[in-house]
């Protein structure tokens, strides 16, 4: 008796579950960071904004390319690359030219909190039942946009970067809960491929 061929191992890695994970990366690096450094100025908020934005688009964009062209979140991904990138340079030449600035610095984290948040929450309102990653696209689009709405009621640097700070790490944390949520699943879905005999493949 034979059986039909096991599925390609190389779905497993194409698999949707990691890129939140790695996603999450910079994310908490740059949380964590804020959190010990006691100088909470406009110019510290700037330069983490930069960090933050440019290797968070280098770590979406990596996702995106090793995900199959028909997984939704490759296109999510590349949004939120262009997104990442464009603030991030946009901080670095402010921290570069303007320095402590606490209105360009609200400025620009308020521009991607409104930008990211907005791509997030309608591509997981659009995706329900289609990804495994949704429900937490929806979640992650309403928090980042409730830090918009925190920041445009902020008046001191000190608030500013606290809060962006505590995002980032909220931000990293529910994404590998979510990327590990969604590998648990894969691993617990029964198998539907069934043993093909050799006399069902005669028969057939």
């Amino acid at each position: 008796m034979t059986t039909a061929p096991d599925a390609d191992p190389r779905a497993a890695a194409r698999s949707p579950w990691l890129a939140p994970v790695l996603r999450a990366v910079p994310a908490i690096a740059v949380g964590l960071a804020i959190t010990f450094i006691a100088d909470h100025s406009a110019l510290l908020g700037l330069v983490m904004l930069a960090v933050f934005g440019m290797t968070s688009a280098l770590v979406l964009l990596a996702t995106s390319l090793r995900l199959d062209s028909t997984e939704p979140v490759r296109g999510l991904h590349r949004g939120l690359a262009l997104v990442a990138a464009v603030v991030g340079v946009l901080a670095a030449v402010a921290a570069a030219l303007v320095g402590s600035a606490l209105p360009v610095l609200l400025l620009l984290v308020g521009g991607y909190a409104v930008l990211a948040g907005a791509l997030e929450l309608v591509w997981g309102i659009r995706h329900r039942g289609r990804s495994a990653l949704a429900r937490d696209g929806v979640v992650i689009g309403i928090g980042t946009l409730a830090l918009a709405i925190v920041l445009a009621l902020v008046a001191d640097p000190v608030s500013a970067v606290g809060f962006f700070g505590a995002y980032a790490v909220m931000l990293g944390i529910f994404l590998i809960i979510a990327g590990l949520s969604a590998r648990w699943s894969d691993a617990t879905t029964p198998e539907t491929t069934t043993p093909v005999t050799t006399q069902e493949a005669s028969a057939a």
